[in-house]
């Protein structure tokens, strides 16, 4: 369209340019009017008026062909753009039906997944409930099998202190318990009194404070404290006199019946002979068995443990 335009024109401009020739050359016909014929002269005479109606005919001419080339070219351009315009009109609506499946897809896709998190969170819900739930039954688990053991235990001491008393029944005082050879009786009152009054009142039942040479002897002797232990007492408070001391030399521990220690239970640490003031021993309700004995002062008041051995039948 473009190029139909420059070509109007210039042929335009080419057929302005030929008379523009022509107009000169009768103007240089009209300058020697002896080389001219007759009619050419009268023609010259004549000549202004005749160029100025021919010089307006062309300039009209041009521009109706100028004009009439714009009108073509206008045309050209009027029918790209319709087509154009009915292409891209087709176009966006065929975007705005795809933006509009697009917009139902994503509203879809959407319900979809609030209904997800939804069923996601109730089941998470539903997990943490049945962990609480677990939680609890293996908290109840525990303290049925704490309560179960216990009982257990209590049973156990309460069948071995049976089998005691059955066993000394014959041989021992009321209320004393027998291993082996010998009975061990426990203070039971509420009575605590110093090492040496502790070791009187077992003479007065025709026995000595307690010899623990064997461990043995040491396993039945706590088997028997840990029923007798109170736990809203002081552990230091709990502890029972034995037969054992280093009064005479320090270190060179001793039993009543004159023997030397050769194996103890004594505490981690013990005995450390605290302000050389600790020359008794006692025992202790423990949870460890082998390590009960701690050195106290022989005047310090505690419970006592006392010993009667028994003739061999």
């Amino acid at each position: 369209m473009k190029d139909s335009a420059i070509y109007t024109e210039n042929k335009s401009e080419d057929a302005y340019n030929q008379l523009i020739s022509e107009d000169d050359n009768e103007l240089r016909i009209e300058e020697h009017p002896h080389l001219g014929h007759p009619d050419t002269r009268h023609k010259v005479v004549n000549g202004p008026s005749s160029q100025t109606y021919r010089l307006t005919a062309v300039i009209l001419g041009i521009l109706c062909t100028v004009l009439m080339s714009t009108i073509i070219g206008l045309c050209i351009s009027y029918k790209g753009l319709s087509e154009k315009h009915i292409v891209m009109s087709q176009n966006s609506s065929e975007t705005n039906r795809n933006l509009e499946q697009l917009k139902a897809n994503y509203d879809l896709l959407t319900a979809a997944l609030v209904k997800v998190q939804k069923n996601f969170q109730e089941e998470v819900s539903a997990k943490d409930s049945m962990q609480i739930e677990r939680d609890r039954e293996r908290k109840r688990k525990e303290l049925l099998q704490t309560q179960t053991e216990a009982l257990m235990n209590e049973q156990k001491n309460l069948q071995a202190d049976i089998t005691m008393k059955e066993k000394s029944c014959s041989r021992c005082p009321m209320g004393w318990v027998l291993l082996q050879s010998s009975c061990y009786g426990f203070s039971d009152t509420d009575q605590v009194l110093s090492w040496n009054l502790g070791r009187e009142e077992c003479k007065k039942a025709g026995a000595d404070l307690a010899v623990i040479d064997s461990q043995e002897k040491q396993e039945f002797i706590q088997g028997i404290l840990m029923g007798k232990r109170r736990s809203s007492t002081s552990w230091h408070l709990n502890g029972y006199w034995i037969g054992l001391h280093d009064v005479h030399t320090e270190g060179e521990w001793k039993w009543v019946d004159g023997t030397d220690l050769t194996k103890g239970f004594w505490f981690d640490g013990e005995p450390n002979d605290n302000y050389s003031a600790e020359d008794c021993a006692a025992t202790y309700p423990k949870e460890t068995p082998l390590k009960t004995w701690n050195d106290a002062p022989c005047d310090f008041p505690l419970k006592w443990i006392c010993e009667i051995k028994l003739q061999e039948p």
